[in-house]
């Protein structure tokens, strides 16, 4: 069974539609390792994998990093976001070019940079949307970019 592919129509801010394709991606990720990592290594361990303002957006006021299922998300997510980006062998993407950080209500949204933001620009990927839950020793992400049509 075969079928057509999806598109979606979102409308700007100026009322206009764009029209694309959708890419997803998603990621489980066990929150035992994590909450092991953060044991042991801390801030180290954040510094490896996050961005200074996801570290901020990851850390309570009195720096203890928030609960393991929360970075583990947004490691899920970060994840998921690097199966849209779909990278070759040959474009190494750095865990901090990948940024999930936390929008004015707490959601998640997704900042690109360096080679994760050239992969985005050259496959066409504009809007995005996260998402990350957590239950059971687990955490994930589902992430959504939209690709435009080919002209």
């Amino acid at each position: 069974m075969t079928s057509a592919p999806v598109t979606v129509t979102r409308g700007t801010e100026a009322g206009d539609g764009v029209v694309g394709v959708p890419r997803v991606g998603c990621d489980l990720q066990e929150v035992a390792p994590v909450a092991e990592a953060l044991a042991q290594r801390g801030q180290r361990y954040l510094r490896a994998l996050f961005a200074p303002e996801e570290i901020a957006d990851l850390t309570r006021p009195d720096g203890r990093p928030l609960a393991a299922e929360s970075v583990a998300g947004c490691f899920a997510a970060k994840e998921a976001v690097l199966k849209v980006l779909r990278p070759s062998a040959d474009d190494a993407v750095a865990w901090p070019q990948i940024m999930i950080r936390s929008d004015a209500h707490g959601a998640p949204r997704v900042e690109l940079r360096g080679t994760a933001a050239r992969l985005a620009r050259g496959a066409g990927l504009g809007a995005w949307s996260v998402s990350t839950s957590h239950d059971g020793g687990f955490a994930m992400a589902v992430a959504l970019a939209i690709r435009s049509p080919q002209p």
